[in-house]
C-alpha cells in the first residue's frame, strides 16, 4: 500500500502551483511591505521667504517603519547649518503612501493626500506602503533662517545693573559710640 501511495504522490499535478506562482509574481508589487529605507528633502528658507536651497538625501532606518526620536534629532542637527547660515526647523512634513492594493483604483478616481505634519519631535511611524510606491514616501524637513539680531541681543546683558557707592568713601568704617 505504501508504493501505491508513493506512485499516487508523484502522479499529483503540481503545475497549478506553478501557474499560480508566475502569477503571483506580476502582483509581487502590489503587496504591502515595511519601508526600510526614506527620502528626507530639506528646503532651506530665507529671510526674504525665497528657497536658498533643496537638498536631498536617503535613510535607512534602524527599525523598519520607525523614524526614531533619536535618528530625527540627529538629522535636524547635522542639517540646520548651510552655507555659514543657522537655520531653524519650521517645520516637519511625511508624505507616507499607505493605501491598500485594493483602493488603488479608487485611488485614481478620488486622490486624496498623503501628507500629514509632524507636531512634535518623536518617533515616526511610517505605515506599511505597498513597494511600487516606496519611492514616494518622503520626509520633509522645512528650515527659516535665524535672524542675526538674536545674537547681539545675548551679547549684550539686558538687566539693569546699579552700583552703589559709599558716601565717606572707599572703606567702610564703623564709628564707635563713646559713653
Amino acid at each position: 500500500m505504501s508504493e501505491e501511495t508513493n506512485a499516487d504522490i508523484n502522479e499529483l499535478d503540481t503545475s497549478w502551483i506553478d501557474e499560480f506562482e508566475s502569477l503571483d509574481e506580476d502582483y509581487k508589487s502590489f503587496y504591502l511591505e515595511d519601508i526600510i529605507t526614506i527620502k528626507i528633502q530639506y528646503i532651506y528658507v530665507n529671510k526674504e521667504n525665497g528657497i536658498d536651497m533643496i537638498k536631498e538625501e536617503s535613510i535607512l532606518l534602524h527599525k523598519p517603519n520607525i523614524i526614531s526620536r533619536e535618528e530625527l534629532i540627529g538629522i535636524l542637527k547635522r542639517n540646520n547649518i548651510q552655507s555659514e547660515k543657522k537655520y531653524a526647523t519650521v517645520s516637519i512634513l511625511t508624505y507616507n503612501m499607505d493605501i491598500e492594493p485594493s483602493d488603488i483604483s479608487a485611488y485614481i478616481k478620488d486622490p486624496s493626500s498623503f501628507l500629514t505634519s509632524v507636531q512634535h519631535i518623536d518617533d515616526i511611524i511610517l505605515h506599511q506602503s505597498i513597494s511600487m510606491f516606496h519611492d514616494l514616501n518622503n520626509l520633509i524637513i522645512l528650515f527659516y533662517e535665524k535672524s542675526n539680531q538674536s545674537k547681539t541681543v545675548n551679547m549684550h546683558n539686558l538687566t539693569k545693573r546699579i552700583f552703589l557707592n559709599s558716601i565717606h568713601g572707599k572703606r567702610k568704617k564703623t564709628i564707635r559710640k563713646t559713653a
